[in-house]
């Protein structure tokens, strides 16, 4: 899944996860969901990660939420980034979105608020 949105600006994102017959599931305090971004496919460094266990990822009504906020996105370079969201569920590991977030231009700037 591909987003494109302005740089610094405030971003939810919404996703449910779905057993192989469509049911839906519901972690519990021993899985863990990891959302990352990093500059490009070849490099090991995050830029920014949020996890189910931090917080950062939460459940509600069949739908688990992030929200990239502008202290997220606004220091970032304009481009295209890429990104995942992996499930770590009773020693499996499996990538549930895969994806491209592109930071487009912004009129007011961080240091302009």
């Amino acid at each position: 899944m591909d987003i494109e949105f302005i740089r610094g600006d405030t971003k939810p994102l919404k996703f449910q996860v779905k057993d192989n017959k469509g049911n839906l599931l519901k972690m519990d305090s021993n899985d863990e969901l990891i959302f990352t971004i990093k500059k490009n496919y070849n490099t090991k460094n995050a830029i920014l990660q949020k996890k189910l266990s931090d917080g950062s990822i939460h459940y509600e009504s069949g739908y688990y939420f992030i929200t990239l906020t502008h202290e997220d996105t606004a220091k970032l370079k304009y481009g295209t980034y890429v990104y995942d969201i992996q499930l770590m569920s009773s020693g499996i590991v499996a990538t549930l979105i895969l994806g491209t977030i592109t930071l487009t231009e912004e009129v007011t700037y961080i240091e302009n608020e």
